[in-house]
């Protein structure tokens, strides 16, 4: 890879993170903290609040009062956890029609990037980042990381290649 090819990729990465920071926040009213924690939650319901720290990478008492603040709007509500010492975390009905607008947003935000492309430059950008993205996770935690925005019900099982590559 040449040194412009790689500054390129850094400007992309920039760019569409730039694209869905604001994006998301438009549509859900949320910091980023916020987007995240509901899109997380909704792909994995009942997972505790130091699960989910780690899968945002914060502090516990950081994610603690991401989700004191997301119960308190109604967005996300506190359960039985899987052990009984921990609560689990869950959507409410709120919850889920904002992850589904949120969802939507990103959706058509990134395809109004991608739009333009030829179909074999879509081909390219397809192929290029199923050799990129598996080099982002090499564990279940940063695969959950990478993916925390995703829209999961697009890609499952082996047409995940973060997750792929992470054993997971």
């Amino acid at each position: 890879m040449t040194t412009l090819t790689a500054n390129w990729l850094g400007a992309l990465t920039v760019g569409l993170g730039d694209l869905l920071d604001r994006t998301l926040r438009q549509t859900s009213g949320l910091d980023p903290a916020g987007v995240a924690a509901v899109l997380t939650v909704r792909a994995r319901p009942g997972q505790s609040v130091s699960e989910l720290a780690e899968t945002l990478g914060m502090t516990h008492s950081g994610c603690v009062r991401v989700v004191g603040r997301l119960a308190d709007s109604g967005l996300l509500v506190r359960g039985p956890g899987p052990d009984g010492r921990t609560r689990g975390l869950n959507l409410s009905d709120a919850g889920d029609a904002a992850a589904d607008e949120m969802l939507r947003a990103r959706r058509e935000a990134l395809k109004s990037v991608v739009d333009g492309l030829t179909e074999a430059e879509a081909a390219g950008l397809e192929r290029a980042l199923k050799g990129l993205l598996p080099q982002l996770a090499g564990d279940r935690t940063e695969a959950r990381r990478v993916c925390r925005l995703c829209e999961h019900a697009v890609c499952r099982g082996e047409d995940c290649v973060v997750s792929t590559a992470a054993g997971r």
